[in-house]
């Protein structure tokens, strides 16, 4: 991209600055201070991400949840002006994620009754089961560990596995794979490498599932639509790796984060351990602070809109910055501030509208019952170094810790 961007039109702008704006390494829980002047003086701002495609960014939360609710707005990825982040994307029938109603609201119809929010109640006991297991296998060992590799990845690895049918052998390599796709520092060789494999292996279990019917996510799937020639194969392994996406890599980071911010804040850890059915307010509070969705979501306008006094042509590409939106001042008082007893907090963690992440009850369960259970269970659990020299995943589309070594 040169120096002078150029926008549909040819009209030449100077030069744009890149997105996302970096954090200050010393307070890698806060988010760029950027963002705050953009959301004072620049809340609709032209930028340039790291393919080298220009969108405009959003950053005020109501620009925001109007900008996801807006029709207008479409998240077809493969138009022309959709703002890619790394790579180019070209996704297959049945990723749900990456088209607009109608063949949005076809597809999400599938599969939603297997994650409302009773459904997700429902497996709590099972999550909790599996939490205390990885609680009791680190207190078995040395009092330290790293709770990334140790506690925040497996849980919901092994809930969504669980969900799709996948046998338990081959969940580290399903780990393995979904970490390559999620990882910024991977080459597009090696991403479409860990593309090809879990098609491959998906497309053998929605194979076998074919010959035994099964009542997993999966199964049913194949039951209901595969059999009845509402979908292909093809279509069912598609929707298994948006479900892989949507049920792992954001929970596992959410997790982490939500962790440290809480070893970072010890009046609100202890107020919850002390106040347990503060809960799910507490959850609520950890995932607007730390909003992982640090590069936000992609749209296209396909009209000529307006937002926040700021024309976006149609074929324009926008950014929902759904990170910034939740420290939103004029939504929340002394946004920066971790407060696990706010009140009406409705975070943007999982996105707004038709497109709002369909796991989003399950990574709350999830959250709630692995957040709770290890700070109870081990209270006097504290950071093995400081915050500003662990390591994190600053360039993905997901920021989340490559690390978080504690002791206790």
């Amino acid at each position: 991209m040169n120096d002078t961007a150029a926008v549909p039109g040819g009209c030449p702008f100077p030069p744009l600055p890149p997105f996302p704006s970096p954090r200050d390494p010393r307070l890698p829980l806060d988010l760029p201070g950027e963002y705050r002047r953009l959301r004072e003086e620049e809340p609709v701002r032209r930028v340039e991400t790291p393919a080298g495609d220009i969108a405009w960014v959003v950053s005020r939360y109501a620009d925001v949840r109007a900008l996801l609710a807006d029709p207008r707005f479409s998240a077809e990825v493969r138009n022309p002006g959709y703002p890619r982040y790394l790579f180019p994307v070209d996704p297959q029938p049945g990723a749900f994620v990456a088209v607009d109603p109608p063949e949005h609201t076809r597809y999400r119809r599938m599969i939603m009754s297997m994650f409302t929010k009773k459904k997700a109640e429902s497996i709590r006991p099972a999550v909790q089961k599996l939490v205390d297991e990885r609680i009791d296998a680190l207190l078995a060992g040395p009092r330290s560990a790293d709770l990334v590799t140790g506690f925040a990845r497996p849980i919901p690895l092994t809930v969504v596995c669980e969900l799709l049918g996948v046998p338990y052998k081959d969940r580290l390599a399903f780990g393995r794979w979904i970490g390559t796709l999620v990882e910024s520092t991977s080459s597009q060789a090696h991403r479409n490498a860990a593309a090809g494999a879990l098609f491959g292996y998906l497309t053998k279990l929605v194979t076998r599932k074919e010959r035994e019917p099964a009542d997993d996510v999966l199964g049913l799937l194949i039951e209901n639509q595969v059999k009845t020639g509402e979908i292909r194969r093809e279509e069912a392994v598609v929707i298994g790796m948006m479900l892989l996406s949507a049920g792992y890599d954001t929970t596992a980071s959410s997790i982490a984060l939500g962790v440290l911010a809480l070893l970072e804040h010890p009046d609100q850890l202890v107020k919850l351990r002390e106040n347990p059915d503060l809960v799910v307010g507490a959850v609520e509070e950890l995932l607007r602070h730390q909003n992982v969705m640090q590069c936000g979501v992609g749209r296209v306008a396909k009209e000529d809109v307006e937002i926040a006094g700021q024309l976006i042509k149609a074929g324009e590409g926008v950014i929902a910055l759904l990170s910034s939106a939740d420290r939103d001042e004029s939504v929340y008082a002394d946004a920066d501030r971790l407060d696990i007893t706010r009140k009406d907090s409705t975070p943007l963690a999982f996105g707004h509208g038709v497109h709002s992440c369909v796991a989003k009850f399950l990574s709350r369960v999830e959250l709630q019952v692995a957040v709770l259970t290890l700070i109870t269970r081990i209270p006097t659990m504290r950071l093995a170094k400081p915050a500003h020299e662990l390591r994190f995943r600053d360039g993905a589309v997901v920021y989340s810790l490559r690390e978080l070594p504690v002791t206790w």
